[in-house]
C-alpha cells in the first residue's frame, strides 16, 4: 500500500480502514483467532495512518502560514520614547511592507502601510509581527519576557482593563 501525505487522502485511508475493522470484528465470533490477528493488524494501521494524518495537517498548516506571510518584507513599529509616559496612552504606530498587485503597472510590488494601534493592525500583520518579536516595544515585551505572544496578550488585557496588573513575586 502507497502512502499519500495529503491530509484527505490519509482521511479516506482512516475511513477504509475503520470500515475494514469493524467487519473483521464483526467475523470474529465465527472465524476465530484469524480474524482477531486480522483486527490487530488493521487497528494498528489505523493508528500509523492517523500519525500520518496529524503530520500531514501540521504539514499544511505550516504551509499555508508560510505562504500567507511570504508576501512580508519588513514591519516595524514606532512610538515616543518617553520613558514617563503610561505604557496604556502610548500611540504606537505601525508600518509594514507587504508585496500587493498594482493593476496600473500589472506587476507584484512591495507596498508600505502604516496603521495607529495595534488593533488596527490586519490579522495576517499581527501573526508576521510576532515572528519578529525584536521589533515589539520593550515595554511591551517586559509583560512576558521571551514571549511575544503572552506580551502582546498581556498588553491588550492591560488596555481593556485599563490598568498593568504587577505580576505576583
Amino acid at each position: 500500500m502507497t502512502h499519500s501525505t495529503l491530509s484527505a487522502d490519509i482521511h479516506s485511508e482512516i475511513a477504509a480502514l475503520r470500515s475494514d475493522l469493524a467487519k473483521v470484528e464483526a467475523a470474529i465470533p465465527a472465524i476465530g483467532k484469524a480474524a482477531s490477528a486480522k483486527a490487530k493488524e488493521i487497528a494498528a494501521a489505523i493508528d500509523d495512518a492517523q500519525e500520518r494524518y496529524a503530520a500531514a495537517l501540521a504539514d499544511e498548516v505550516t504551509a499555508a502560514r508560510d505562504k500567507r506571510l511570504a508576501s512580508f518584507t519588513d514591519i516595524s513599529v514606532t512610538y515616543p520614547d518617553d520613558p514617563e509616559r503610561n505604557l496604556l496612552r502610548m500611540n504606537f504606530t505601525i508600518s509594514y511592507t507587504k508585496r500587493a498587485y498594482d493593476p496600473v503597472t500589472k506587476t507584484t510590488a512591495p507596498k508600505v502601510t502604516k496603521v495607529d494601534g495595534f488593533r488596527r493592525l490586519p490579522d495576517d500583520a499581527m501573526e508576521y509581527l510576532l515572528t519578529r518579536p525584536e521589533v515589539i516595544p520593550d515595554r511591551i515585551m517586559a509583560l512576558a519576557p521571551g514571549h511575544p505572544v503572552a506580551a502582546l496578550s498581556r498588553y491588550f488585557l492591560a488596555v481593556k482593563r485599563g490598568y498593568v496588573r504587577a505580576e505576583a513575586a
